[in-house]
């Protein structure tokens, strides 16, 4: 049994493979009683063609509310988001959040002004080291940004620096502004996410790791969420179980979820 994933993506997104009913329904297979579908919105390419954000929201707001009535008997469906580079431009993503009625909005980073998705990247050709440092100070704005409800997947970018390019990054480096960026999670009321899709990439751990789950926690953050950042059925609810004991291992006692951009909390 999974309680919850709330991370995950259905053919909504422009990368996803799977149907929003084929989603639901694998959650319901693995005993969920939350489950958040959180389409791509990547706010800097709203209407470029070959992600065609636009569309997705489109698509989002007509077929989820919807859905969610449906299985509301059987399980809490959310209706969610995932705004990338939202502090790209503040006003296109405040008019999402003004006119889509989300339960829950994640807020990532997935590619730096001036550069590709990390995805994309080959780096062999762009320094690692300056590419974390424009990463991280982007966190760090959007934290001070009020729109979201929890940060997603802190070290997205070592899922390839690290994972496929096997490059090795001194960390240590980063801990001041990333202490920042927790910090203000803190005080705005803002949530950090375990993303447990590193346990089935090459970089094989979870985003971001424990260490950094344990020092939120010391310096005051308490709204954590998991999610499993599938795109496919078969990737739903992997690595719950591992997010949930580093969550208690790092300290907490319980597990947000989102009802109306509101935290409501599990016991672990």
């Amino acid at each position: 049994m999974i309680p919850f994933d709330l991370h995950s993506h259905c053919d909504l997104s422009f990368d996803g493979e799977s149907t929003a009913a084929e989603m639901t329904e694998r959650a319901l297979e693995l005993g969920m009683k939350y489950y958040a579908l959180t389409d791509h919105i990547e706010v800097n390419v709203f209407y470029d063609g070959e992600y065609r954000c636009d569309r997705t929201e489109e698509r989002a707001a007509a077929l989820l509310p919807e859905l969610k009535r449906e299985y509301s008997d059987r399980l809490t469906l959310l209706y969610g988001v995932e705004l990338g580079q939202a502090v790209h431009n503040r006003e296109l993503a405040q008019r999402l959040l003004r006119d889509n009625k989300y339960d829950f909005v994640i807020g990532s980073c997935h590619m730096v002004r001036g550069y590709d998705d990390f995805y994309f990247l080959d780096y062999n050709e762009h320094d690692p080291v300056k590419l974390l440092d424009i990463y991280f100070e982007e966190l760090l704005e959007t934290a001070e940004w009020d729109g979201f409800d929890v940060m997603a997947h802190l070290t997205y970018p070592l899922r390839y620096i690290c994972g496929d390019y096997k490059k090795e990054i001194d960390m240590s480096r980063f801990d001041a502004v990333t202490d920042k960026i927790f910090l203000t999670l803190v005080k705005n009321g803002k949530g950090l996410e375990i993303n447990t899709s590193g346990l089935r990439q090459s970089i094989a751990c979870l985003l971001p790791e424990e260490k950094y789950i344990r020092r939120y926690y010391e310096l005051g953050g308490r709204i954590l969420t998991i999610g499993s950042d599938a795109h496919k059925t078969s990737d739903l609810g992997k690595g719950i179980a591992e997010g949930i004991a580093a969550a208690k291992s790092a300290g907490f006692k319980e597990i947000a979820v989102y009802l109306d951009r509101e935290p409501r909390f599990i016991g672990i």
